[in-house]
Order: C-alpha cells, then sequence, then structure tokens
C-alpha cells in the first residue's frame, strides 16, 4: 500500500527512554545483550525500515511526477489540436474585394506540393468550384487532414474539372491573371519561400522574355516552355533532384520554337495541299 505520510518528516525515536523500558526488558533477557546493545540494535532496525520508506516514498513521487508531466502533455497535445477561431480587430470591416477561392481538388494539389493547372485559379475556375460545391446531387464526402485536422468536403470537390484548360491552352493575359491567385494560394500552403521566389522569377521572366515581341508565335512559345518545365520542376522535386525554375532555359526556349514552328508550316502545307485538291476537282 503506498505511504500517506511523508517519513522524511519522522523523528528518530529516543529508545532509551522509559516509553521503552519494557521493550529493553524483553530484548535484554531474549538475546541476553546489554541495554547499550539493545539500545543499539533498536536504532539499527528503525534506520533500516526508515531508509526503506524514504525510498519507496520517493519513487512513488517520482511515479507521480512522471504521471502528472504525461497527462499534462497529453492535455497540451489535446489543446493543440482543438480547432481554434482567432480574434479580430473591432474597428475593421470586410476588404472591398473578395479573393476568390480554387477548387478543393486544387488547394489539395498545392497542400501535397504537386503540379496544378493554373486555370484552377481563375475566376471560371473559381466559379466551377463554387457551383460543383453547391451541387447536391453527389452525396459522397470524403476526408481531408489539414493541420491535424480532419475536414469531410463533397467528393466532387476532389475531382478533376471538366472543364478545366491546360496552361498553354489559355491566352497569355488569362495566364497571367491565373498565375497571381496561383502565387498567393502558395503562400497560404505555407510552400517553402525559396521555391515561392523561384516561381516569382520564373513567371517573370517569361512575362518579360523577348521572344513575346519578336517571334508570332511567342506567346505559344513561351506558353508551352511554361507548362513543360512547371510539370518537370515537380517531378524532379519529387525525386530529389530540383532545379532553380527561376533559370530559364534559353535553348528549350528556341528548341520549342522550332518544335511549334514546324507544326505551323505542317499545318500550313496540309491546307494548302488540300486546297489544291479542292480547285483541281471543280477545274474537271
Amino acid at each position: 500500500m503506498a505511504l500517506v505520510v511523508d517519513p522524511n518528516l519522522e523523528m528518530v525515536p529516543d529508545f532509551a527512554s522509559n516509553l521503552y523500558a519494557g521493550i529493553r526488558t524483553d530484548l535484554k533477557a531474549a538475546t541476553n545483550q546489554t541495554g547499550e546493545e539493545v539500545i543499539a540494535c533498536l536504532m539499527e532496525t528503525w534506520n533500516a525500515d526508515h531508509n526503506a520508506r524514504v525510498v519507496e516514498w520517493n519513487q512513488d513521487r517520482e511515479a507521480e511526477a512522471r504521471r502528472e508531466a504525461e497527462a499534462e502533455r497529453e492535455r497540451t497535445e489535446a489543446e493543440k489540436k482543438k480547432p481554434k477561431m482567432n480574434g479580430f480587430e473591432h474597428a475593421s470591416s470586410v476588404g472591398d474585394y473578395l479573393t476568390p477561392c480554387p477548387a478543393q481538388y486544387a488547394i489539395q494539389k498545392l497542400t501535397n506540393f504537386e503540379y496544378v493547372e493554373l486555370w484552377y485559379f481563375l475566376l471560371e475556375g473559381c466559379k466551377d468550384a463554387l457551383k460543383s460545391s453547391h451541387s447536391v446531387a453527389d452525396n459522397d464526402m470524403s476526408i481531408t487532414r489539414t493541420d491535424d485536422q480532419l475536414t469531410l468536403w463533397p467528393t466532387s470537390a476532389f475531382k478533376v474539372s471538366k472543364v478545366a484548360m491546360a496552361d498553354h491552352e489559355l491566352s497569355f493575359s488569362i495566364f497571367l491573371r491565373a498565375k497571381n491567385l496561383f502565387l498567393v494560394q502558395i503562400s497560404k500552403a505555407k510552400w517553402p519561400q525559396p521555391n515561392i521566389d523561384a516561381l516569382l522569377l520564373f513567371f517573370w521572366h517569361l512575362e518579360n522574355h523577348s521572344i513575346r515581341n519578336n517571334s508570332e508565335i511567342g506567346d505559344m512559345v513561351i506558353l508551352t516552355y511554361a507548362l513543360r518545365v512547371h510539370q518537370d520542376w515537380h517531378d524532379c522535386l519529387k525525386c530529389d533532384e530540383g532545379f532553380n525554375i527561376g533559370n530559364i532555359n534559353e535553348n528549350l526556349i528556341w528548341t520549342i520554337n522550332e518544335e511549334l514552328w514546324d507544326k505551323v508550316r505542317s499545318c500550313t502545307s496540309n491546307i494548302v495541299c488540300t486546297q489544291s485538291k479542292i480547285n483541281i476537282k471543280q477545274t474537271c
């Protein structure tokens, strides 16, 4: 049974006092020891028992302290996991502009540091996400984890949009609009700042690249470069073979330029050939 009184507070009994006279007499008769030897024996026995109880008491206190520390740690962890509502400034109000919210599919991609099409960060993409989240036709739910919190979302919110467009299918002006919200969202997703800075530089270089002014298909070249390099960057990061996406590879840009011009020339040749056949048939 656990001790309830601290043995460290106990005083050594006075075994030479009259209170212990009967015990001394009995022990002298039983052991043939002198009075002094009996008192010494009583002291030794008491000290041994006292020291054992002190050790037991200290062990009990240490165990109790460990239990309390563990309970406090569990309370602290439980408190961290509780949903928290932040405060606000009483003089503040809603802003003049509300940032559109992309689909959970896109947000989850960013949370996992994966590539996602910029279309999801356009107003059209955000409206499509809002329409999907309001749909009552799909009752299936999915569970996501964010900051150790589990959240239920409609399964449709995590599906690829049927109307999503690849980056190179966007016009250049729309591409630039989309990347603005994309950069905001990756910051909210807590991407490493060096990665965000590299993407900022990536988009800046593409927007200001000279080929846009020196080639009739310059915008398409840049959009194609952006798509391919952005996807490859994510793939390489997953394999721990990442590169600085902010460093533009001019050789690759001109390779893509030639590739697209070949397609233009091939398409033009096919059109001319088809038109010639039509003219021949009409002549005959």
